[in-house]
């Protein structure tokens, strides 16, 4: 049961992590026409890890439900 409910925490927490780190934006910096694709600031640095590591626990807990709950 306990599983299922981290499921859902990560699942959701992972959604939201991913909304936050959208590089994209239609404000002036799009019309500059630099190719900013890899120059991530540190914070961004740090949210795309928090997003790996919540899409690897997801997978995790994902297969253990599987396996403990069929």
């Amino acid at each position: 049961m306990f599983i299922k409910i981290f499921w859902y925490i990560f699942s959701l927490l992972t959604i939201l992590l991913i909304m936050l780190n959208s590089p994209s934006s239609s404000g002036l910096n799009n019309l500059s026409g630099q190719n900013k694709t890899l120059n991530f600031r540190p914070n961004q640095l740090v949210l795309q890890q928090l997003i790996g590591l919540n899409i690897c626990i997801f997978f995790l807990l994902t297969i253990l439900s599987l396996l403990y709950f069929n």
